[in-house]
């Protein structure tokens, strides 16, 4: 089996949402997915990814995803190139369960357990005002979670208050709003929900301790981004300033970024994103690392209904996933349109499908639409050898 076409989608009503299309000369066709900031990721696929696969056997994943790593490494691999290569990795498990006829979690080694446990990112989107919710009633925010069977949210309350000092301090007034958001919550139901704290890395790391202790009584599953991940000491300070988790993070980028925040103990709970460290085969290699640390993973996930699908399979089949992120916003209004199957979430649970890969398709009245950006690599492939040749080789005026 040979791949012959790389083919890219967007929506203009979904900007942030690139799916990735690997068609094969024996019919089938994998299916992937990444998030945001797409056009990077879109141009990366076509000018550089696309040039090592096609021609190549889609069926070997391990010795393809080195080969794109390899290439992108050459000039830096973190952001866009590692988003192209964690959608293509997606659709090149989704045609190895196709070829094998089997769901993915099996070929990823069984089932651990029968579902995962997802969160809420309270996001807006459609009739859901999550968002809004989560500053003006947080209490019935929380409650309206629960009768979803939802038992843990995330919010960041503080985010507002980093802009008038660009986040090296908070005001006593400024803190006390944001505890106030945890009071309002335990006071509408107890510790019946969990509540993890984003802060989007808004803050020094004074001020970041300041809020760590601040909402401590209230019990927080876990800090997330209060602080940038550039510096592993200034993690390991704000870790040893508060009893909460500190939960580090979704701007890292493969496990080479993972590794010195686990040797040196940087966090307490490990968060990849399967669209941006390298998908299905490099999240896999993170939460084993994460493991022979004995720390847990809890995948973030704020994208569309491809990657929320790879998370069912891969959090149900990997021992060391502790919950996983979904938006009740998206899979409740927009993810209907886009594909053939939904993500299974029930009673607070995120269920992997059953049919052979991922087991969905974009729609076929997706794929119809006339205003679709649509981008085809079907060339040669030129590629020579896992470094795709020396790119210095000839005119230095041929490349620049």
């Amino acid at each position: 089996m040979k791949i012959t076409k790389v083919e890219t989608i967007r929506t203009p009503e979904h900007p942030n949402l690139l799916w990735v299309q690997l068609h094969t000369d024996e019919g089938i066709i994998g299916l992937g997915e990444t998030t945001p900031r797409v056009m990077g990721a879109e141009t990366i696929i076509h000018d550089i990814l696309a040039d090592i696969l096609l021609g190549q056997d889609p069926l070997h994943i391990e010795k393809l995803w080195h080969d794109m790593y390899q290439s992108a490494h050459y000039h830096g691999y973190a952001g866009s190139e590692m988003r192209g290569i964690s959608a293509i990795d997606l659709a090149l498990w989704d045609i190895l369960g196709k070829y094998t006829n089997q769901p993915l979690y099996r070929l990823l080694g069984g089932k651990c357990r029968e579902s995962i446990r997802v969160y809420n990112t309270c996001v807006s989107h459609g009739a859901y005002n999550d968002w809004e919710l989560s500053r003006e009633k947080p209490g019935e925010l929380a409650e309206s979670l629960l009768k979803d069977g939802i038992t843990a949210m995330k919010i960041w309350p503080y985010d507002q208050f980093s802009e008038k000092t660009r986040g090296h301090s908070i005001s006593n007034a400024d803190l006390q709003k944001g505890v106030s958001v945890f009071k309002q919550i335990r006071e509408a139901v107890g510790d019946e929900i969990e509540i993890a704290l984003e802060g989007h890395a808004c803050w020094n790391v004074p001020s970041a301790i300041r809020i760590a202790q601040a909402v401590e009584p209230y019990r927080p599953m876990w800090l997330e981004d209060l602080i940038a991940v550039d510096s592993i000491s200034s993690l390991k300070e704000l870790k040893e300033a508060t009893s909460t988790p500190l939960c580090v993070s979704e701007r890292l980028f493969s496990r080479f970024q993972f590794m010195p925040v686990l040797e040196q103990r940087a966090a307490t709970i490990i968060m990849p994103d399967i669209c941006w460290v390298g998908g299905i085969s490099e999240i896999k290699k993170i939460a084993t690392l994460a493991s022979a640390y004995q720390l847990p993973i809890a995948p973030h996930n704020c994208g569309g209904p491809v990657q929320t699908i790879a998370y069912s399979h891969v959090c149900t089949s990997t021992e060391n996933v502790m919950i996983v992120e979904t938006v009740r916003a998206f899979y409740r209004s927009y993810y209907e349109a886009l594909v053939t199957e939904q993500p299974v979430i029930k009673e607070g649970h995120l269920y992997p499908l059953e049919s052979p890969g991922l087991g969905t398709e974009l729609s076929p009245s997706l794929l119809k639409r006339d205003d679709l950006i649509r981008k085809v690599s079907t060339q040669k492939s030129t590629t020579i050898g896992w470094t795709s040749g020396d790119p210095w080789e000839g005119e230095v005026g041929n490349h620049f």
